[in-house]
């Protein structure tokens, strides 16, 4: 009788090789999950990096577009206050400049002219220049200006005697000694230091 179909070794091994392979075929879909599993991490963080990315560019939209609407509500507000003072009498803006200017005695630097004092009361150079040829004894802003930048520089020769020429130039808006002289000149006879003498006697 042949008993090779009942050997146990050869039922052994031949058991053996079907694990083996039920193995390698079970090691090639672990293989194939993990690639899979690998793609799917690497496609993750590609999505993340665009939607960081993405959230970037919205938040610069975002900036940039309250940026926009700010400047445009800018615009909105300074034609308003444009309008309104283009209402305003000549006598009323006339006194609006002066309390401005003079009463709050905001600096006069040398560059201070038509277009910023335009921009202090919420008009256009256009009526400012209008408005100081026709009804000031000044003829022009630049004028007016310089006739307050004069007025401080005597107060402050008077009340301060201890004080620089070039010290005095700086603190009333001219932009050297030689022009504070001249002004001063012109409009009393006198020099910075003949002025000062005779107002501080002693």
């Amino acid at each position: 009788m042949n008993n090779e179909g009942n050997d146990p070794v050869k039922l052994l091994k031949e058991q053996n090789a079907q694990l083996q392979e039920q193995v390698e075929k079970l090691q090639e879909k672990v293989k194939q999950l993990e690639d899979d599993n690998k793609r799917l991490i690497d496609g993750n963080e590609q999505l993340i990096a665009r939607n960081m990315m993405l959230a970037e560019k919205m938040d610069i939209y975002y900036n940039v577009r309250m940026h926009v609407e700010w400047l445009k509500d800018l615009v909105r507000r300074h034609r308003e206050m444009m309008a309104q003072a283009d209402l305003r009498s000549d006598e009323e803006l006339l006194a609006v400049i002066e309390t401005r200017i003079e009463s709050d005695e905001i600096p006069l630097p040398p560059e201070f002219g038509i277009k910023e004092v335009a921009e202090l009361v919420g008009t256009t150079q256009t009526r400012i220049a209008d408005l100081y040829k026709s009804k000031t004894i000044y003829q022009s802003v630049d004028k007016y200006l310089d006739f307050l930048r004069l007025m401080r520089a005597l107060r402050i020769l008077k009340e301060k005697p201890g004080y620089s020429i070039d010290a005095i130039a700086q603190d009333s808006g001219f932009n050297s000694v030689r022009t504070l002289q001249r002004k001063i000149q012109e409009a009393i006879g006198l020099s910075p230091g003949q002025y000062r003498d005779i107002t501080n006697p002693e």
